[in-house]
């Protein structure tokens, strides 16, 4: 009884929903793992503590982890990784909404992944880290903007993408003392002993197609395999639903055009042992994508409102809450576009498996560009009213093509990294250390000159991590991290040279245990102290005339977990964690002395955060599976060293990370309903999202349902189809007061159809 009040409760909760639609497949590694046969590469392997296994799961050490599998990616055709993560409890992704791409440094027009209510999130590709110390393009400093360090769906292109873990809190020594919030590691497909190969073509809704080709197999000795892959999307205009007006709308300048190829290579070192072996990887994306900034405010389109935009742009008056409709001015920004190129290389030689885990070298070089322009620009306020027949003349006069370009950044990192990992009895022991040097050049162009300016940092990392299999059913994992980071070496164009902060050597300990209680059900603890470094924008944070002076963060975080099944059909698991910063970075109203008032700072605060998820599972037969899951997050800070916090803290000069509990969903349940024959697979996902402030967004919660279907005409060839915002929903999930309500909507209803031939 009470199981089926659990189910039913989460079932209402949660609207409608699924399981991760698992097929297992045959595994190509196998191993024991306490008596326990494990299929390293199958679909779902799962152990005793009922997680599943993946090639590289003995990072691991425990806790609330989701797998998203080959089959389940091969069955719902996700276009880019965020498709997939926002089926995940307790996993939101922010995006701009109607656009892709991002102008560097500005995290409103990116796609930004939380979890549990948390940026701080690390992203790895087949276990290696994809941020860059010396910068980042989703936010300049932790002081505002987001604490996320790269764009999501600019890591890797889906079609080179075999499974994607998603581990909630720090998860495992192996990632990192800052990965507080939790881990995205992106496992990336290998090779076949069979040659096949794919094409993919799909097209739908405002003039968007795909097109995708993949490569598999190797030679005939059986020693070299390759994974080719690439891809081509493209769209036009895309559509929304306004929730300021509730009409629809074309959101102009809102094509794109991204590219992306991906390529492995794994030679057989040695014949007698098929651990030693050699591994290329090249990993390609571009993106040619417009740039409007934000959507339209409709109610101030119109003459005298334009006039009157215009007049107090003129007199100084900036920003939604000084002057309305500001955001108006960018329509004139015609021919505005960003553009990236990336290229990952990586070159790793594995020379021992033990118990499942790997040892190896690795050398990696990563390299992104990023440049873009605001097009036409909006300081001509001689501009008619924007979509009259007067600006579609003044318009075509005023474009600026891809030729125009306002600023250009780039980013490398490379470096070596060494693992060893050793069974020794009962314990499972691994160390690894990492070498990396990185580099941000700046350069901005205006009608006078070009300045430019480089910043450099280097960093060692390591870790060393006992896994003791107490026995069967119990293991406990104390390890330690160090962290090395140098200060920021910096000079510019003009010949000036700099150091920015100093040198810093920490230790993080870290401590994780799961139990099996019996066959059915588990439970899990962890604490880990994190530290995440000052990013360079940071140290050069001011406050008035005075240095803001702030320091590195740090922190504690704690975890628990119970999992349970029963028999095939039911499961239920249930995760919360604590994460208490000392030291956050923020920017926050304090009171001012010399000002005697109360004005935005820099500074390091107090942070507590409490998140709580639970999901549960129903397979009603072989063919219909319900899951329904339940997410809350809540922040809370507090001033620190004799500072006051104001106590209105007023919309106008608010800052997104210290009001988070108003600009982000209070509650998020998500329901899938999934029904499968084999031949035909078909699911239904739910997003409900609560407790959005109404001075911010359009509604104080949005319904979101997306649906997709899979149809395999034979062994070769299917036919798939999809429909995004079922309901045609007006619904946000990214707001600033400068911009004002409704400046990012989601896209409305659209669909893709496409088949995909394999020979």
């Amino acid at each position: 009884m009470k199981r089926k009040m659990i189910l039913a409760t989460l079932a209402v909760l949660g609207c409608t929903a699924v399981s991760t639609g698992i097929n297992p497949a045959q595994a190509s590694q196998v191993y024991e793992l306490d008596g326990i046969e494990v299929n390293a590469d199958a679909d779902k392997t799962v152990d005793q503590f009922g997680n599943v296994v993946t090639s590289q799961s003995y990072y691991r050490t425990g806790g609330d982890v989701d797998v998203i599998d080959s089959a389940t990616i091969e069955k719902r055709h996700y276009q880019q990784v965020g498709d997939a993560l926002k089926y995940l409890p307790g996993v939101q992704v922010q995006t701009p909404g109607g656009y892709r791409g991002g102008e560097y440094g500005y995290t409103q027009t990116h796609s930004v992944v939380t979890i549990n209510g948390d940026a701080r999130v690390i992203v790895l590709v087949d276990g290696r880290r994809m941020d860059n110390t010396s910068g980042s393009a989703v936010a300049a400093n932790s002081g505002s903007g987001s604490k996320a360090t790269v764009d999501i769906n600019q890591i890797v292109g889906v079609d080179d993408i075999d499974k994607i873990e998603v581990m909630k809190g720090p998860g495992a020594s192996a990632y990192g003392a800052d990965a507080t919030g939790g881990v995205i590691n992106i496992i990336t497909k290998k090779g076949t002993t069979k040659p096949h190969e794919t094409l993919d073509f799909s097209m739908g809704s405002w003039k968007r197609y795909n097109y995708g080709f993949s490569m598999s197999g190797g030679n005939t000795a059986g020693n070299v395999k390759y994974f080719i892959a690439g891809r081509r999307e493209m769209g036009g205009d895309s559509h929304y639903r306004d929730g300021l007006t509730d009409k629809n709308y074309t959101w102009h300048q809102t094509g794109y055009r991204d590219n992306s190829v991906n390529a492995r290579f794994d030679f057989m070192l040695d014949k007698k042992d098929p651990n030693k072996y050699l591994t290329i990887a090249y990993n390609h994306m571009d993106g040619n994508d417009d740039y409007p900034l934000t959507a339209p405010y409709y109610k101030y389109l119109n003459e005298t409102d334009w006039t009157r935009i215009k007049n107090d742009y003129k007199n100084n008056k900036y920003g939604d809450p000084k002057n309305p409709g500001h955001r108006n001015l960018w329509i004139m920004w015609l021919g505005a576009y960003n553009r990236y190129n990336k290229n990952n290389y990586d070159v790793t030689y594995n020379f021992k498996k033990d118990h499942g885990m790997d040892s190896f070298i690795r050398f990696y070089d990563q390299r992104e560009t990023y440049w873009g322009s605001f097009g036409g620009g909006d300081s001509d306020l001689s501009a008619p009213v924007p979509f009259t027949d007067e600006w579609n003349e003044w318009a075509k006069t005023h474009y600026k093509g891809r030729d125009h370009k306002s600023w250009w950044h780039h980013l490398n990192n490379r470096g070596f990294e060494f693992q060893y990992a050793k069974a020794v009895g009962k314990h499972d022991l691994i160390t690894e250390w990492t070498y990396d040097k990185s580099h941000y050049l700046n350069r901005r162009a205006n009608l006078k000159d070009i300045t430019s300016s480089r910043v450099e940092r280097e960093s060692v990392l390591g870790y060393i991590q006992d896994k003791i299999h107490i026995n069967k059913r119990w293991e406990i994992t104390p390890a330690i991290r160090y962290s090395h980071y140098s200060d920021m070496a910096q000079s510019s164009s003009t010949g000036t040279s700099s150091h920015a902060g100093s040198s810093t050597n920490t230790f993080t300990p870290s401590i994780s245990t799961q139990f099996a209680i019996d066959d059915t059900s588990s439970i899990y603890a962890s604490y880990s102290k994190v530290y995440r470094p000052l990013r360079v924008g940071d140290y050069t944070r001011n406050n008035g005339k005075i240095n803001a002076g702030l320091k590195n963060e740090k922190g504690d975080v704690w975890a628990f977990g119970y999992r349970k099944h029963w028999g095939d059909t039911d499961s239920f698991s249930i995760h919360y964690d604590y994460t208490r910063m000392s030291n956050a970075v923020n920017r926050y109203s304090i009171w001012d002395p010399s000002a005697q008032d109360f004005n935005l700072k820099y500074i390091n605060a107090k942070e507590t955060k409490k998140s709580f998820n639970m999901t549960a599972s129903h397979k009603f037969d072989s063919h219909w599976t319900l899951s329904a899951n339940y997410s809350h997050a809540l922040d809370h800070w507090k001033a620190k060293n004799g500072m006051e916090f104001d106590p209105d803290l007023s919309w106008v000069d608010g800052n997104v990370n210290s009001v988070i509990n108003k600009l982000r969903p209070q509650n998020t349940y998500t329901a899938i309903l999934t029904y499968d024959n084999g031949k035909f697979n078909t699911s239904l996902l739910c997003n409900y999202y609560t407790g959005l402030n109404r001075m911010a967004y359009t509604s104080n919660r949005f319904l979101v349902m997306d649906w997709t279907a899979n149809y395999d005409i034979n062994s070769n060839w299917s036919v798939y189809g999809s429909v995004t915002n079922l309901t045609n929903e007006a619904w946000e999930n990214t707001y600033t007061a400068y911009l004002g309500m409704g400046a990012w909507p989601q896209p409305g209803r659209a669909f893709m159809i496409g088949t995909k031939y394999k020979f």
